[in-house]
């Protein structure tokens, strides 16, 4: 449950995706690999042939979830928070409730109505590794998968009154159909690759390749098919239901058991691949006169041939659009095509995105007790989803765009883009008194890091976009108070906290303070545009071996010293790591949005917000403490007992 209270939500209640999640898998893996010596060539040909059946039962919020909202006025005056519409017993903004419609009506993991599926996977690849002459070396390989994918159960009802709704509304289906299973496909992966040891004597190396590379899917996204077909699992996003804290009576339509449809409904593309990328590689490794020194120099770059999209096809196509600078469209996620079903996800695949990566490193091999080295990297990944939800329609739901989620996403920098790197390593060992003596090692480590990178988003008081009830709609940075409608911050009163100017001039601060939105200004912000702060960390490790005899033998007993981040160690304010929750900061909050302009207001709208004066970049760029990847020094001891 949560509830909103103006400054801060208030949640309570079971973790709303674990009540009824359990998961049973069998996987059986037969390899075999045939090896064929013949001259120059070492030639391999194999297969790999898998077969996997699992069951996975899951509802979200099997035990029912409710959510209070704080409620403005048509000029974004607080009405009443949510805690006080709770309190006072009114009925919930957002009820949601996912449950089984087959079998008895338990709850939990006593659930029926879990996906039950199959999986048979075959690849077969044949690769020859060719001494071509005495310094160059040739790798050629060929490797095809074909996965084969069970049906599932058929709903007759979506497939034949449901999909022309759909179609009507202009939405391709890709000839899915809900109990078809996804086509099976011959996935083609030819590879080569070369190393070159180009004057033969070991100093100059250049080494790369070209392949095709083929990827599993999470089995849970396809699973979804098998239970969110509208038959066996039902969902219900409902708005205004009375609040029940009784688990086992929720409000349930259909009921389980009664043969009613509903529920979301997930589906993948008949000729759906599993995603692929094609790589490319290019690497020097130079030997330097001067201390045993190596260079190395690695170019990696990455292109999509096939990666997943998800298209929710029971939204309709705008409702609108907002007036004034920021004029992007609006929908109205109330108004589905066939309110028989939730969400409507489709899977398909996209051949959009890239990576690039680059690494320059220096290398001081260990010698007379020094060993060390000192690396630049660069990497940029640009992606459309990036896979971070187990749900289908968590990975459509949580993406931030400016015109919505069903529009024609455009690739942006992914949330795991590297960007900038510095590392440098260096040890020194000092062994001494021979066989019943010892061995002391200190050494450094250095990371230099750039941040995450993240999104501005709108804070949702009230739906902008309106296309989900999670908005993530991007943020329009106003070059002037001109462009952007901010309104009167007020008390539960009605007294004015914060005026139009007042919030405006600290807005206008908050841009300036951030590189990102000040070069951005008359701009929407670009999903994850913006990256944390540089963290700057240092950890030290120090290793005392202690030698002694058993017998003829020798043995070490080894004591170790561990400092992460001990750069925080020596100053307090030093080493300090960022992160941003969420992956997104939400500096602006939406009064009046697109849900809005389709009641009382005209269709086409100003939106309104607010903005918290208090606010600076630093509540949102926070300071990371948790694991070993913290900004608090920590001390690990250890010892070992080592048998030479």
């Amino acid at each position: 449950m949560g509830i909103q209270d103006d400054a801060g939500d208030i949640e309570f209640g079971s973790e709303p995706f674990s009540t009824a999640n359990l998961l049973n898998q069998d996987i059986f893996v037969l390899t075999n690999n045939f090896e064929i010596y013949s001259g120059a060539h070492n030639i391999t040909l194999g297969t790999n042939l898998e077969y996997s059946s699992t069951k996975n039962l899951f509802f979200a919020f099997n035990f029912g979830d409710y959510t209070f909202e704080d409620q403005f006025d048509a000029g974004g005056n607080l009405v009443a928070t949510g805690l006080e519409q709770f309190l006072n017993g009114a009925d919930a903004d957002v009820y949601q409730h996912g449950y089984s419609l087959v079998g008895s009506d338990a709850v939990g993991d006593a659930s029926d109505g879990a996906a039950e599926f199959d999986l048979f996977q075959m690849g077969f690849y044949a690769q020859d590794e060719w001494q071509i002459t005495d310094n160059l070396k040739g790798t050629f390989g060929l490797r095809i998968d074909v996965p084969f994918w069970e049906d599932g159960s058929v709903n007759n009802d979506f497939n034949t009154r449901t999909i022309p709704l759909l179609e009507a509304e202009g939405k391709d289906l890709q000839d899915a159909r809900v109990g078809q299973g996804i086509d099976a496909q011959i996935h083609w992966a030819p590879r080569l690759g070369f190393n070159w040891d180009v004057e033969g004597r070991g100093e100059t190396q250049v080494r790369g390749g070209i392949g095709i590379f083929t990827s599993r899917v999470p089995l849970v996204w396809p699973g979804a098919t098998y239970n969110n077909n509208g038959i066996t699992g039902g969902f219900m996003f409902e708005f205004g239901q009375p609040f029940e804290p009784d688990v086992n009576n929720q409000f349930k339509d259909p009921a389980p058991g009664s043969g009613g449809v509903g529920g979301n409904v997930d589906l993948f593309a008949k000729d759906f691949k599993l995603p692929q990328v094609t790589k490319y590689n290019i690497a020097v490794d130079q030997k330097l006169p001067w201390w045993n020194l190596i260079a190395s120099a690695d170019f990696l770059y990455t292109n999509v041939i096939n990666d997943v999209y998800y298209e929710n096809l029971n939204l309709r196509d705008p409702a609108g659009t907002f007036a004034g600078a920021d004029n992007r469209p609006f929908y109205d996620r109330r108004d589905e095509i066939d309110d028989t079903y939730g969400r409507i996800i489709l899977g398909s695949n996209t051949d959009e995105g890239d990576a690039t990566n680059f690494t320059l490193s220096l290398t001081k091999p260990y010698d007379n007790g020094f060993a060390g080295a000192v690396s630049y990297t660069y990497g940029k990944s640009n992606k459309i989803y990036d896979g971070t939800s187990s749900q289908n329609s968590s990975q459509w739901r949580n993406h931030e765009s400016v015109n919505g989620k069903n529009s024609n996403l455009p690739v942006t920098e992914s949330d795991f883009s590297l960007g900038h790197r510095f590392t440098a390593n260096v040890s020194y060992t000092l062994e001494y008194g021979g066989e019943l003596g010892g061995r002391t090692t200190l050494g450094l480590f250095y990371e230099g890091l750039e941040g995450q990178p993240y999104s501005f988003i709108y804070q949702e008081g009230t739906d902008l976009l309106n296309d989900d009830s999670r908005d993530n709609a991007l943020m329009y940075i106003p070059r002037n108070a001109g462009e952007i409608n901010l309104v009167d911050i007020t008390d539960s009163s009605g007294n004015v906290i914060a005026t139009p100017a007042q919030q405006w001039a600290a807005l206008d601060a908050f841009i300036e303070s951030s590189d990102y939105l000040r070069d951005r200004r008359g701009q929407y912000a670009e999903r994850n545009g913006a990256r944390a702060p540089w963290s700057n960390v240092i950890d030290l490790k120090l290793l005392q071996d202690v030698y002694f005899k058993s017998g003829d033998d020798r043995h070490t007993l080894q004591f170790s010293l561990d400092i992460f981040n001990f750069t925080n160690l020596l100053n307090k304010d030093w080493g300090k790591r960022y992160f941003v929750s969420g992956a997104a900061a939400e500096p602006v909050r939406t009064v009046v949005g697109g849900g809005d302009a389709l009641g009382a207001l005209p269709a086409q709208t100003t939106p309104a917000f607010t903005f918290d004066p208090s606010l600076t970049l630093e509540d949102f760029e926070q300071i990371d403490d948790f694991g070993i990847a913290s900004s608090r020094w920590q001390i690990q001891l250890g010892v070992r007992y080592i048998f030479d």
